[in-house]
């Protein structure tokens, strides 16, 4: 075997290795729901984005150098949603470089439920139609949506500016070095300023937003 040819083994085998962690694992805990585990490696630099329609998600603070995720997919108690397809749910991943993309693009009648173990990286963002949004986070630029649903973070680390707005609903932050919560009528909105460098952004339709920063 050539040198090049060598070479060209050894790069295949480490691309399928690559690809091999990154693929999430999916199990059938019932025959009512499936479950789904899945590893990606990250750093301080990495920019993480979360996307999904229907469910809830609990963000827990990690030592690590990966993003460890645990997902839970059942049908929606709600029948509006249509008929449960569980078979048709997969855990999307895009990664390149250091931007990390998870989605769930056919969700017809289910629900998921989240547990994401986040290290310290550079940048955080949740797009979310209807549910919950909870846990704790490091402190990092984040970019949060949410269309109807409750959000409550602790946010630990610095923060340079907070900035939460609720069309219907209230909002509610605190820790920072300067805090000022406004309600006007059904809608808030809440700002706060600090020394550190993560700028937040949080939106959501119909709900409430509370932010401690710790």
């Amino acid at each position: 075997m050539t040198r090049q040819q060598s070479v060209w083994v050894s790069a295949l085998m480490l691309i399928a290795s690559v690809t091999a962690m990154s693929v999430p694992f999916a199990s059938t805990a019932n025959a009512g729901e499936r479950e789904f585990n899945a590893t990606y490696s990250v750093n301080d630099d990495t920019a993480f984005k979360l996307e999904f329609g229907v469910g809830s998600v609990t963000f827990e603070r990690s030592s690590d150098d990966s993003i460890e995720v645990e997902m839970i997919a059942k049908p929606s108690e709600k029948k509006w949603f249509g008929k449960a397809n569980l078979e048709a749910v997969e855990l999307n991943a895009e990664q390149d470089g250091d931007r990390l993309v998870l989605t769930v693009p056919e969700q017809d009648g289910v629900t998921l439920q989240w547990v994401i173990r986040v290290p310290r990286i550079a940048e955080l963002n949740v797009d979310l139609g209807v549910g919950q949004i909870a846990g704790d986070v490091y402190a990092s630029d984040m970019d949060i949506n949410l269309g109807i649903g409750d959000i409550d973070l602790e946010v630990y680390g610095d923060v340079d500016s907070v900035k939460t707005d609720v069309g219907i609903g209230d909002t509610h932050v605190s820790g920072a070095e300067e805090n000022s919560n406004d309600r006007a009528f059904i809608s808030a909105s809440s700002r706060a300023k600090g020394k550190g460098d993560a700028r937040i952004n949080i939106d959501t339709g119909i709900g409430d937003i509370t932010v401690r920063i710790k």
